[in-house]
């Protein structure tokens, strides 16, 4: 009974270990989304995140002389995405995420936000 326990608890850890590889492909390239003011709900500009290869996000809002980019390191666990930067203190956080068909969805304090694939 032990040895069928023991396989079992392999496969599903191999299991989730193969979805999270897959969730790491998946996630990495460039998103955008539609900024809306918390409070009115009105369009206030597009923010830009990229997800790279080597643990890198990279986040820009507003155009032109008015950017703000911000550059972390970044990587994924069981529905997570845990950050760490310049940007925050070199504090950690993290963020929850989930693919709605072919959007990216990231909801952090309590905010969900869609980000559709930038080709």
């Amino acid at each position: 009974m032990k040895g069928i326990l023991f396989i079992v608890a392999i496969v599903f850890f191999l299991g989730c270990n193969s979805q999270t590889k897959d969730q790491e492909k998946k996630i990495i390239g460039n998103w955008s989304s539609n900024m809306k003011d918390l409070k009115t709900g009105a369009y206030i500009g597009k923010m830009y995140v990229q997800f790279t290869q080597n643990g890198e996000f990279i986040q820009k809002t507003g155009e032109g002389n008015e950017q703000a980019v911000s550059k972390m390191t970044y990587r994924l666990g069981r529905g997570k995405i845990y950050y760490k930067g310049k940007a925050t203190s070199n504090e950690k956080f993290d963020s929850n995420y989930f693919f709605k068909g072919d959007k990216l969805v990231i909801e952090a304090g309590g905010e969900k936000t869609e980000y559709t694939r930038v080709k």
